[in-house]
């Protein structure tokens, strides 16, 4: 497991209008922490945004995360 060196700050959209900065002390994180953070629905569908497209991330999924990366909160069942 990597230990960033410092704050990681991540975006999410939670919705058109509003956007949630979430920070943690490691790039090693799951779709449920991220979730957690922002205060989304477990249920709910996470996407990362990459290169213009939504790419899931589900609750179990271990990613690693980059400062100032942009998350999507989607209603359940959109890309999952």
């Amino acid at each position: 497991m990597h230990v960033a060196t410092h704050t990681i700050h991540i975006f999410i959209e939670i919705s058109k209008t509003e956007k949630k900065r979430v920070e943690f002390d490691t790039d090693q994180v799951t779709g449920r922490q991220i979730k957690e953070k922002a205060g989304i629905p477990f249920e709910n569908d996470l996407a990362r945004r990459e290169h213009g497209q939504l790419v899931l991330v589900t609750n179990d999924q271990i990613i690693t995360i980059k400062n100032g990366e942009h998350f999507v909160d989607l209603p359940p069942g959109t890309i999952s």
